[in-house]
């Protein structure tokens, strides 16, 4: 039974919050109003012209309907207030038997000037039982404010059966509230204190949520016996590239191979743009670790990347082999018995190397790419196939130096800025509205001359809700007008592994001049003549994801191009994407970004199970970031704080495989 039942809401209700996707009292309770508004008796003397106001008086004159045809209309009134006569007119309120002749009415709306209010709601209550500060709620449009609080009045009731998180001593420590005044105090608040004191108390909860998530599920300093190669074999192979590596892959790569050589278990981070060349000094670090006698697992998110890789591997001359769930039996049996006895040094797979199966020989090193697309428990699973295992990660979402000790924990970072030679960034527009016809002309033309082009959408199917555009109804349409001259491929995550390892091929063998997909592609497989890419609702994607994405059209020899379609009217929301017209370095969109949005469209959050911040600001909170850091190792090392401690659980145990 969902836990929701038991707060006895009608069975409409209960629909719009399952539109809301809340499904536990948590999720409610969480669903914390995105501002307030202060309501008080202004004398009329001091109304403005544009002002929201909330007034009480007496229905002067019989109330008008006009109607203004379908299912619309106005009705219009006078009220006497302040000594003064009011003109009212509120649309769709065809109940004319709510406003007789000399009954109180209160209203809440705008001010017109000149006597005249536009009233968007209205109550019998007297104006003095409702003033101080209402909460305003982002809701779906079907959603009335009065039924959400409604709904949140009865949710407040029921706090005694969410746990109480934060450890008593905590709480005293830093004059915290408690748990169940902190909720009631942020959705009824009676002044601005008490919003305060919620806002403290539950931001310090959030980071220190995450906090403990992130220290749990780190690699601990544990002593190892050091990988003793050959320095001189390893620069032999870096003079067999065609291209000499750039100065951050050297400095990335000694990094490497000094905790490689190091008493101390590797746990270290490569990050840096699509395309700075993180997989070459990763590849390097395989061949150390083979030339020190011991095994590595390079693990790809796909089943495509990962045999990318493992052609790359195979053209450096590393001795690798592939193991994929596609792979027929008999292969397969033959790489398992190769890694247990030993035979086979390196091996490049997705999640089929998580399984139980899966055994080695002298596990030496594992490399994952795209970490955060794995889950904590996956990759903590294949690290106890060795014994004390380096483990080196890479990310394309830089995270700046100053926040990623809170976001990552005791992480080494080794950061590639600079893009290898002939790399140009994409030249990227942004372009207001929702269609492609302003530049499709462009777009034609680059299709004409051999390129190839990805269309990006953030969501599969058409929600009218979010009014975003799907994947489905934009390849549709584009295959209605376009499909005559042009093949159009689609992508998107409901598709099983197999289907997209399918179309991603066909598209990297030019079968398709466009690809429609949704961010599937964002951990992507390199196709050189993909040098063009629109993305609708660009809006709704943080500057991160969107710098990532566009990276995919810079992987050929010819000047990659972006446009970023957006039809939002918000002038932050049209600012950031113009930010990203100029800016081309990772590191200060990544720094931007999380100024403006929080980490958990960087981090990928949503995906690790990890929990993203609702209220905790990057910016401002640095200070309860860092005693947060400190109370969750005390948390974790004194292991007797139940409650926090099967949240982390919890937490771990969602942290899967996301594709």
């Amino acid at each position: 039974m969902s836990e929701l039942e038991n707060l006895k809401l009608t069975a409409r209700r209960y629909g719009l919050l399952q539109k809301m996707k809340i499904t536990t009292l948590e999720q409610l309770i969480k669903a914390y109003p995105f501002r307030y508004e202060m309501i008080e008796a202004i004398p009329f003397s001091q109304w403005e012209k544009g002002e929201h106001m909330a007034v009480e008086g007496l229905i002067a004159s019989k109330p008008a309907l006009i109607r203004l045809g379908k299912n619309r209309s106005m009705t219009r009134f006078t009220i006497i207030a302040w000594n003064e006569e009011i003109e009212v007119t509120m649309f769709n309120r065809p109940w004319l038997s709510q406003f007789k002749f000399g009954d109180t009415v209160t209203l809440f709306g705008v001010y017109q000037g000149n006597n005249k209010l536009v009233a968007n709601n209205y109550n019998l209550k007297p104006l003095s039982m409702q003033t101080g500060l209402k909460p305003v709620y982002s809701l779906p449009k079907t959603m009335k404010p009065s039924d959400m609080q409604a709904i949140m009045k009865t949710a407040l009731d029921h706090l005694d059966s969410i746990p109480d998180l934060i450890p008593k001593r905590y709480r005293e420590k830093y004059r915290l509230l408690d748990k169940n005044t902190s909720y009631r105090w942020i959705h009824q608040p009676q002044n601005m204190n008490q919003l305060h004191a919620a806002i403290r108390t539950l931001k310090y909860e959030e980071f220190l949520c995450f906090q403990c998530c992130v220290q749990a599920q780190q690699v601990q300093t544990i002593s190892k016996e050091p990988k003793v190669f050959d320095q001189n074999r390893i620069e032999e192979k870096i003079a067999e590239f065609k291209f000499p590596l750039t100065e951050d892959q050297k400095k990335a790569l000694d990094d490497v191979l000094r905790d490689m050589r190091s008493e101390t278990v590797m746990y270290r981070m490569i990050q840096g743009d699509v395309g700075c060349g993180k997989t070459i000094v990763a590849m390097l670090s395989l061949f150390a670790s083979e030339l020190a006698g011991y095994q590595s697992a390079f693990l790809a998110p796909t089943e495509i990347l990962a045999r990318q890789h493992y052609e790359n591997m195979k053209e450096l001359g590393l001795p690798a082999r592939l193991l994929v769930s596609s792979l027929p039996t008999k292969e397969k049996r033959e790489v398992l018995a190769g890694l247990e006895q030993g035979d086979i040094r390196i091996v490049v797979g997705t999640h089929a190397l998580f399984q139980e199966k899966v055994n080695f020989d002298d596990l030496g090193l594992v490399v994952a790419d795209e970490q955060q697309r794995f889950g904590v428990n996956q990759r903590r699973s294949l690290l106890e196939k060795g014994k004390n295992v380096d483990f080196l990660m890479m990310s394309a979402t830089p995270i700046p130096r100053t926040y990623a000790h809170f976001l990552y924990g005791d992480i080494r970072l080794s950061a590639i800025k600079t893009m290898p030679p002939g790399r140009k960034p994409v030249k990227t527009h942004y372009a207001p509205g929702s269609s492609m016809k302003n530049f499709l002309k462009d777009v034609l033309l680059g299709i004409d001359q051999g390129r190839q082009c990805y269309v990006v959408c953030p969501m599969i199917d058409e929600n009218a809700e979010t009014n975003l555009r799907a994947v489905t109804t934009i390849y549709e349409g584009m295959v209605k007008t376009l499909g005559s001259k042009y093949k159009i491929g689609l992508l998107h995550g409901k598709m099983s592994v197999e289907e997209k390892e399918e179309v991603m091929k066909k598209f990297s063998e030019k079968e398709y001049d466009f690809l429609v997909s949704t961010t599937v592609i964002e951990v992507g497989i390199d196709v050189p003549d993909a040098t063009m890419m629109v993305i609708y609702d660009a809006h709704r994607f943080g500057l991160s994801t969107l710098h990532q994405l566009r990276g995919r059209a810079a992987r050929g020899k010819v000047q990659g191009e972006c446009w970023m379609l957006s039809d939002s009217k918000d002038p932050e929301a049209i600012e950031r994407l113009k930010k990203l017209e100029t800016m081309t370095d990772g590191f200060a969109i990544s720094a931007y970004d999380l100024s403006k949005r929080g980490p958990g469209d960087l981090l990928g959050t949503r995906q690790s199970g990890l929990p993203t911040f609702i209220l905790g600001d990057f910016e401002k909170d640095p200070a309860i970031m860092e005693v947060c850091v400190h109370d969750a190792k005390e948390i974790l090392q004194a292991q007797t704080d139940q409650p926090m401690l099967d949240y982390v659980r919890s937490a771990m145990d969602k942290a899967r495989y996301f594709d």
